[in-house]
């Protein structure tokens, strides 16, 4: 992640810099002072809208992946319950269910973890999650006792497929394309803008050129790395899983 913000920031900012030499020999210093005053108040309010703009967006996409987050733990911390509630049923129902809760896990990780990178599900998840449900309206109630923890059980299974539908959604972008090109298109005409005034020196320019890159490129790198939630150096991991599955007494993959 370390190096992949620096290529990208630093590429932005040496841009960003050398278009301010080209800006600074092209055009006489003198005629870009005359509009100072006028520009000056331009370029404020449209940084400013631009920076509400790419706030609006990042507080969006991070309220997003904390949902992410928080909805695996949901979904995970379910499955212990019904590996556990399952020891007051039949021995048939039992082994069902602890087989079902621990490869429900144990897929997850292995084998739909790895395709929501590209947004998509794990057929072999989809088929543990149809065993589940079937294995719960199979099951036999007897006692008083069976009944309320059956009860707990329909609501833990109904969570479990709740979260998995969540977890599928979250796994595709929320920001549109067309909003995208319009945050990089915005960006370029706001550092593009600034090229064409500032301190006399060339120097002072490009340093102040070079911090506005820098904020630029790094807030909108990092707002495409959390619209990707499941994916990329700042993406969710099935810690939630493994935790489930070591709760179970058995050994995470």
């Amino acid at each position: 992640m370390l190096w992949n913000s620096l290529l990208i920031v630093g590429g932005a900012i040496g841009v960003s810099v050398l278009a301010a030499y080209v800006v600074d020999r092209c055009v006489p210093r003198e005629s870009r002072a005359r509009y100072h005053d006028v520009s000056g108040h331009f370029f404020a309010a449209v940084g400013a809208f631009y920076a509400i703009l790419v706030a609006f967006v990042v507080v969006a996409v991070w309220e997003d992946m904390e949902a992410a987050k928080k909805n695996t733990y949901v979904e995970a911390n379910a499955l212990p319950g019904l590996y556990f509630a399952s020891t007051a049923f039949s021995d048939k129902d039992k082994a069902a269910f602890q087989d079902i809760a621990v490869s429900y896990a144990r897929t997850v990780i292995v084998d739909e973890w790895p395709e929501l990178r590209e947004g998509q599900a794990s057929a072999k998840v989809e088929d543990v999650a149809k065993r589940m449900r079937r294995a719960i309206v199979s099951m036999e109630v007897e006692t008083a006792r069976q009944e309320g923890l059956y009860s707990a059980m329909i609501e833990r299974v109904n969570t479990i497929n709740t979260m998995r539908r969540e977890r599928l959604n979250e796994a595709h972008t929320s920001v549109p394309r067309f909003f995208w090109a319009g945050l990089i298109v915005g960006g370029v005409l706001v550092i593009g803008f600034a090229l064409f005034f500032g301190p006399p020196g060339f120097l002072p320019h490009a340093l102040m050129i070079a911090v506005l890159a820098a904020l630029v490129s790094a807030s909108l790198y990092f707002t495409y790395l959390m619209d990707h939630p499941f994916r990329g150096e700042v993406a969710v991991a099935p810690e939630a899983f493994r935790i489930a599955l070591v709760q179970m007494g058995q050994t995470p993959p």
